[in-house]
Parts: structure tokens; C-alpha cells; sequence
């Protein structure tokens, strides 16, 4: 017999603010971070409560030279697949 599904207002908010999902982020992030190579940094936080609150992660070039070959060989683009699985 089906139940009635009734929603948690606060609920998803809630979920992306879990340990596991703040790990898994950060994980790929840093799996990109280092497929990129040396220079590259990364920082995750949660976004805003407007209304969703994802938790987030930027891979960021951290020195002049990974700016550099970021303009020049689009390196994070390319280590886009460093993140994966």
C-alpha cells in the first residue's frame, strides 16, 4: 500500500550539507587539481540558501606560470577527465 510523500522544506538543503557529499565534491576537485599539475589550487564551500545550497569546488591556477599555461594549453579544460570516477 502506497504512502502519502510529503516534503521536507529544508530537507535537499540539509542533504548537500552532508559529510559524504562535501567528501565526494571535494574529491573531484582534487583529482582535477592534480591532473592540472603543479600551480593548481582548489576550495569548496556551500553556496548560498537561495534556494538550493549546492556545496561547490573551483580548481584555480595558484601561481603566474599555471595562469600562464592555463591561457596557453587550456589546462584545466584538459584535466576535466582527471576528475572523473
Amino acid at each position: 500500500m502506497a504512502g502519502r510523500f510529503q516534503w521536507r522544506p529544508g530537507a535537499l538543503y540539509e542533504i548537500r550539507r552532508l559529510p559524504g557529499v562535501q567528501a565526494e565534491v571535494e574529491r573531484h576537485a582534487s583529482r582535477i587539481a592534480t591532473a592540472a599539475g603543479a600551480g593548481f589550487s582548489w576550495s569548496s564551500r556551500q553556496g548560498a540558501k537561495r534556494p538550493q545550497g549546492r556545496w561547490r569546488a573551483i580548481v584555480y591556477p595558484d601561481t603566474w606560470a599555471a595562469r600562464r599555461r592555463n591561457a596557453t594549453q587550456n589546462t584545466l579544460v584538459r584535466a576535466l577527465g582527471g576528475g572523473r570516477s
